[in-house]
């Protein structure tokens, strides 16, 4: 679990108690209350975890060029690696290979199924 997932889900935990205690320590009459609260909250928990986006997926048309754009960002983190490490002649290879995965990018634009060949 990352740094950022687990402060989230502090804070989302922070809040839940934040709304429930002062509605539990009123001691209402009946739980009602206190169970729509909890309700408001399975809701909006619901929608932080974006449950929405995993009951109805986004269907990805081009993926061919999604894959290309992905191996290009890969290419760039290895590019400045090598930067970094002044290889100038893995530099210049990169440099190579991402003018051909620009080329393949834009044969893949607006082609809905294909994939990276």
């Amino acid at each position: 679990m990352s740094v950022r997932s687990a402060i989230d889900q502090i804070m989302i935990i922070a809040g839940v108690l934040i709304i429930v205690t002062p509605v539990a320590l009123l001691e209402p009459e009946s739980w009602t209350p206190l169970v729509l609260v909890f309700v408001g909250i399975a809701f909006m928990g619901l929608g932080v975890y974006r449950v929405g986006h995993r009951m109805l997926p986004n269907r990805r048309v081009y993926v061919g060029l999604r894959s290309e754009i992905e191996f290009f960002i890969n290419m760039a983190r290895k590019l400045n690696m090598h930067a970094l490490l002044n290889d100038t002649d893995a530099v210049e290879a990169l440099r190579d290979e991402m003018k051909e995965s620009v080329d393949r990018m834009v044969s893949l634009a607006g082609r809905p199924g294909q994939h990276k060949k």
